[in-house]
């Protein structure tokens, strides 16, 4: 049914909009590799623990484990992205680039997984694409910028941006196909496994400290870790009928940039600008266009 993706993609949005805006202020304190190795640490343990409510009987196929491992591999790289973008850059410069993630995903399920799309889904995940964006920008804070008013570059973070971008979107492929030919748990479960051995072994290569601290498993690290844990779950659970559900759920979970902006605007006390409310009105069609037109 159609709004079985389009309600997975929303809570997948919800979890790691709240995470994203969460792991700025960790990655401040704790530094944006620690803060990635760790939250997928929590994932992990939390994955582990709900396996005997919504997966009892995992099952685990070698084609898609396979390709679940070069997945986490590159969705750890994501993560590593992600985070040192926040850190480094400006928000509202950074956010809009990383959050284009849904348009890789859809170009390569076309391409890799063969999904085919209406006319009225195209509009309507363009549609969604292009508000996300839009809310994620602020223009003040640009022009800020622009006139030399502000302490940062407006490229900082910019290529960790793209980076992730690329990465996140063929990491969702990857999930796509494997998602429908192994368990509902195992796509998330194998993507924290990689993903935490891999931190872990690269620290030393790459001259990163992760030992334990005070903050290692703050309260911030634990809700980030059981945010991302049912975000995935979502993700995975909103793609099991078929390839084309792929593009729809990476698009509506792309709004997590609209979440994060939210964040701004209850916590930080700020207004929305017209080009996100432009960004805002566009979203809510696409996602309504795909409710009820997009078949």
């Amino acid at each position: 049914m159609a709004y079985i993706p389009i309600a997975a993609g929303l809570t997948a949005a919800f979890c790691w909009g709240t995470a994203d805006y969460l792991s700025r202020s960790q990655s401040e304190k704790l530094g944006y590799y620690k803060t990635v190795v760790y939250s997928q640490v929590v994932t992990l343990v939390v994955l582990v623990a709900l396996i005997p409510i919504v997966d009892p009987a995992p099952v685990l196929s070698a084609m898609p484990v396979l390709v679940l491992v070069l997945a986490g591999m590159l969705n750890f790289v994501a993560f590593i992205f992600l985070y040192r973008a926040f850190h480094k850059g400006v928000v509202s410069i950074v956010a809009p680039v990383a959050y284009t993630f849904p348009a890789v995903t859809t170009v390569l399920s076309i391409v890799v997984l063969g999904a085919i799309l209406t006319a009225e889904r195209v509009f309507a995940i363009a549609g969604i694409i292009i508000g996300v964006i839009l809310l994620s920008t602020r223009f003040s804070e640009l022009r800020k910028f622009l006139g030399g008013h502000g302490s940062a570059s407006l490229t900082a973070g910019i290529g960790s941006a793209v980076g992730s971008s690329v990465f996140f979107g063929t990491v969702y492929v990857g999930v796509g196909y494997a998602a429908p030919l192994v368990s509902l748990v195992i796509p998330a479960l194998m993507l924290r496994v990689v993903g935490a051995s891999a931190g872990f072994a690269l620290a030393p290569i790459l001259r990163q400290d992760v030992r334990l601290s005070r903050l290692t498993f703050s309260k911030v690290i634990l809700v980030m870790g059981v945010l991302e844990a049912l975000g995935f779950l979502s993700f995975t659970y909103g793609i099991l009928s078929s390839a084309a559900t792929l593009p729809v759920v990476a698009a509506i979970s792309g709004m997590g940039g609209a979440v994060a902006a939210t964040y701004g605007l209850i916590f930080l006390k700020e207004r929305l600008e017209r080009n996100q409310v432009v960004g805002v009105l566009l979203a809510l069609i696409g996602v309504f266009t795909l409710l009820y037109l997009g078949g």
